[in-house]
């Protein structure tokens, strides 16, 4: 049948959890109790120990359906799916310039639309980040009131919280089914037969894991205490190297390793999975620590590199000269001041995308390829000066203009104002 290919449909971010409460538990504890005497004496005091793995299933304690706000806002957070993630190239170090890079990956991939959806791919690396950078501000502020010899006892609080909410995260991309498309029975091509079944996560990670593992097992794997260096690159190294476990994981499946007490290779494998978690969560502790001693920089605004936002059409379609400010493209008299995308200009998202029509010709002719349009899109967010810069004929190139006249956006916006910005996006036709 033939039809339009242009659709952006909403797509539920996997429902599953990582490791269990038991996994999270021993991850956080084994990275605990092996912090060296290096970070303060109150961060590998008993009772601190004891709230750092109390803290290791945390964030699956708010993925319930008495907080579904919270459920859906955090979901993402546990997981990113590498196969589509790594279609970005380099990923930004920042959340809201990889969210920016998914819908413009989807704008200009439409066949790709429905999977590059930032809570399908997944946040993992970013939230990991995030409570890390919380947990090195507050050991920065403890080096602060320690040498004023200030009470220390509230940061010490926001620290032991910070380090064991780190360590869901940190044990996540341990995991190798929470950074991977196949998350939850294998999907698309399977020659090797393995499992399609959606309870193959939840065996794996919590019910033998349960059955089989103990702290005993998992202990003696950890690997000697490693330097982090940018904690960024490590841990997208981290969990890159996870990833690379995930057929193992489906053949270990496929051979009974993991049913009830497992094969002794399935034991090792979850052992020495857990085992990498800990290790990590330990050595970004300590990185935390070392770092906080580091002078802070200057505070001072500086305006967003060119390129580093991302537009709604091709790069190339946009482009502008190396200016130090944001690139006038033309004045229009109904529109004001058109932009081109970069120079601090944060470029538009695509929200509404009705399909365009196809021609009876067209039809008949069963004609695929894709066009691509240029427009404007205004600071209300419509769609203006649509016109057709690689046509396709019998009719799809005005059928593709009423459509795309048609599209809303979230407009773009410089120093957070509205902005209107000239750009260009893909329309396809083929057979599905």
């Amino acid at each position: 049948m033939l039809g339009v290919l242009l659709v952006l449909p909403v797509v539920a971010a996997p429902s599953s959890f990582g490791w269990g409460a038991k996994g999270h538990t021993m991850i956080n504890h084994l990275a605990a109790e092996s912090l060296p005497d290096t970070v303060p004496a109150f961060l590998r005091s008993p009772a601190a120990m004891d709230e750092i793995t109390y803290l290791g299933p945390e964030p699956d304690r708010w993925r319930s359906p008495a907080e579904p706000e919270l459920e859906a806002a955090q979901a993402p957070d546990h997981f990113i799916d590498l196969e589509l993630a790594d279609l970005l190239g380099t990923l930004p170090r920042e959340r809201y310039q990889y969210i920016a890079a998914i819908y413009a990956y989807g704008l200009t991939h439409p066949k790709m639309a429905s999977e590059m959806q930032p809570d399908r791919v997944g946040f993992q690396p970013y939230i990991t980040e995030e409570v890390w950078e919380r947990l090195k501000s507050a050991m920065r502020d403890y080096r602060r009131l320690s040498a004023a010899h200030q009470d220390t006892a509230p940061v010490e609080a926001a620290i032991i919280f910070y380090a064991g909410w780190l360590g869901h995260y940190v044990a996540d991309g341990s995991q190798p089914l929470h950074t991977t498309i196949q998350y939850n029975g294998w999907t698309g091509p399977n020659p090797n037969g393995y499992s399609t079944s959606h309870d193959i996560h939840w065996n794996f990670e919590s019910n033998f894991v349960n059955t089989a593992i103990n702290e005993s097992d998992v202990q003696p794997l950890m690997t000697p205490p490693q330097t982090i260096g940018d904690e960024w690159t490590d841990y997208l190294a981290y969990l890159h190297h996870t990833n690379s476990f995930v057929e193992q994981l489906y053949q270990l499946d496929k051979e009974h390793g993991f049913d009830g007490t497992g094969t002794p290779e399935g034991r090792h494998f979850a052992a020495e999975r857990l085992a990498a978690g800990a290790s990590m969560l330990r050595d970004m502790i300590v990185a935390a620590w070392v770092k906080s001693a580091e002078p802070v920089p200057e505070w001072r605004h500086e305006e967003a590199k060119p390129g580093a936002s991302a537009s709604s059409g091709p790069a190339t379609a946009v482009s502008a000269p190396e200016q130090t400010g944001p690139v006038i493209a033309e004045n229009d008299s109904t529109l004001g001041p058109v932009y081109k995308i970069g120079h601090g200009i944060v470029g538009p998202v695509l929200i509404y995308a009705p399909d365009p029509q196809y021609t009876d010709k067209a039809r008949r002719k069963k004609l695929s390829g894709e066009l691509i349009v240029s427009l404007v899109v205004a600071t209300d967010g419509s769609a203006h000066d649509v016109q057709v810069v690689k046509p396709l004929g019998m009719g799809l190139d005005e059928n593709a203009i009423k459509a795309v006249r048609q599209y809303r956006f979230k407009p773009a916006t410089y120093n957070g104002k509205p902005v209107a910005v000239k750009t260009s996006t893909e329309v396809e036709f083929g057979i599905y």
